[in-house]
């Protein structure tokens, strides 16, 4: 009885810390006038460029499917994935040995697109 009892207080406490996750406010002041705003935080993919490098991290919080496709400057599709259901999205591409051009990394996620470019000399 006392681990179903521990149990289900683990599962509500890590219930309400994904609902605070999720969820954002703020309380703005204004002389005697107090409001809270509140909204919900949209998690952009985090994109870093080294030594010909690109490397995306994303944060898929709503564990949707994540298209990620690399076009070049001919619009030609030069790499695509689908991942499911992953909750961090890392990937790494390595364009030092790529053809020289202007290559387009589009990161899909239910309804958002997410755009990087990178330029290769």
């Amino acid at each position: 009885m006392k681990t179903i009892k521990t149990t289900i207080a683990i599962a509500l406490l890590f219930a309400t810390a994904i609902g605070f996750a999720n969820n954002t406010s703020s309380t703005l002041v204004n002389g005697n006038e107090v409001t809270t705003v509140s909204g919900t935080e949209k998690h952009q993919p985090y994109f870093r460029k080294s030594n010909g490098k690109l490397y995306l991290n994303y944060l898929n919080e709503g564990m949707q499917n994540v298209q990620i496709k690399v076009i070049d400057s001919n619009n030609r599709i030069v790499f695509a994935t689908t991942l499911k259901g992953e909750f961090v999205v890392e990937k790494a591409f390595d364009f030092n040995k790529a053809v020289k051009d202007n290559y387009k990394v589009v990161v899909k996620s239910n309804k958002e697109t997410y755009y990087e470019y990178i330029t290769v000399k």
